[in-house]
């Protein structure tokens, strides 16, 4: 009778026991029907960092060690808890030997994460191909992380500034600067022009003199009575306020006089006009001379805009050829190329007697 009552007690203690126990799902659990594997590859999980900011881009590495002859792969849905996946690496999926009846395996994960906080990266599964045809899970160990914010807010304090009153600045105006130095260059600028002028003056100078006098095929006398009686002969001394008539006789008398007493003439003006000729002839720049009051006439009449007339244009014309007549050596036609008499000396309109 004791051994019948012992044997009910043990078979009800089974029983209790083994309602008490939990039930697995073998769908999600299928290696707890499997005994432990040998040949189970070694897998491992790393992040790049151990901390991070908001949003920055970790990159999580699986590596799987396993004999030769074992495939391992990394599902393509993955439980990454508060991590996201920003993009994926199968570069040694297929893996790579490592010479001593060993793959490797590796697959990198790009993620990132947005919230702030310690978190981890959760366990991630390889399955893999055992020698005896059973497809197997291994999987990795969590990895732990600190996410931080981009802005520590514990150490940011907005405080209202206190009223500060006006204050006077002073600036200063960088105008009048700027005027001085485009007047002290505009004053560099003119007197590098006035220096390169006399220079090149002074080149030409000591070119004709080197050269020595130009003989011209024609005499310098001949040549310019002959160009006075053809504007003589042409008339219309009037155009554009007798400037252009002014300028042409001028011409006409400077360039004979440059070439009458050996100088380069057409590039002076009246002043130094009349130091040449006091170098050459300096009888012809007395205060009474008509060379001197041929240029102050023809100057007003070019540059003053002084009032003029047909007659006054032909006293100058007049004066001119005197002025050549005077000077040149004797030009046997020179009566036959005037148009007609050369007149006395009179007071022109707006210039000197």
């Amino acid at each position: 009778m004791k051994a019948l009552t012992l044997v009910l007690s043990l078979l009800a203690s089974v029983a209790y026991a083994q309602d008490a126990a939990p039930a697995v799902d073998m769908a999600t659990a299928p290696d707890l029907a499997l005994p432990p594997d040998p040949d189970a590859p070694t897998v491992g999980a790393s992040l790049d960092k151990a901390e991070a900011y908001v949003g920055d881009k970790l990159a999580l590495t699986i590596t799987a060690i396993a004999h030769a002859g074992i495939a391992v792969n990394l599902p393509q849905k993955l439980e990454l808890g508060k991590l996201e996946l920003l993009e994926r690496d199968d570069g040694e999926a297929q893996g790579r030997d490592l010479g001593d009846g060993r793959r490797s395996f590796r697959f990198v994960l790009h993620v990132a994460a947005y919230e702030v906080g310690p978190t981890e990266v959760p366990p991630l599964p390889l399955t893999y191909l055992s020698p005896r045809g059973d497809v197997r899970t291994v999987s990795t160990d969590p990895v732990s992380l600190t996410i931080r914010a981009l802005v520590d807010e514990s150490q940011t304090k907005l405080e209202p500034q206190p009223e500060r009153g006006p204050r006077t600045a002073m600036i200063e105006d960088r105008r009048v600067v700027r005027a001085i130095w485009v007047t002290i260059g505009l004053l560099a600028l003119g007197a590098l022009a006035f220096l390169v002028r006399r220079l090149v003056r002074r080149v030409r100078r000591t070119e004709a003199e080197l050269a020595g006098p130009v003989v011209p095929s024609r005499p310098p006398g001949e040549v310019a009575i002959e160009r006075l009686s053809a504007i003589r002969a042409r008339g219309d001394f009037a155009r554009d306020g007798y400037r252009p008539f002014a300028f042409e006789i001028a011409e006409i008398v400077r360039a004979y006089l440059g070439a009458r007493y050996g100088f380069d003439s057409l590039e002076l003006t009246s002043t130094e006009l009349l130091a040449e000729l006091e170098r050459f002839a300096a009888h012809l720049v007395s205060p009474e001379s008509e060379v001197v009051r041929f240029l102050e006439d023809t100057d007003l009449m070019k540059f003053a805009n002084a009032g003029s007339s047909d007659g006054t244009a032909l006293l100058l014309l007049d004066s001119a050829q005197r002025i050549v007549l005077a000077t040149a050596p004797k030009l046997e036609s020179a009566e036959e190329m005037l148009s007609g008499p050369v007149r006395p000396p009179m007071p022109l309109d707006g210039g000197k007697s």
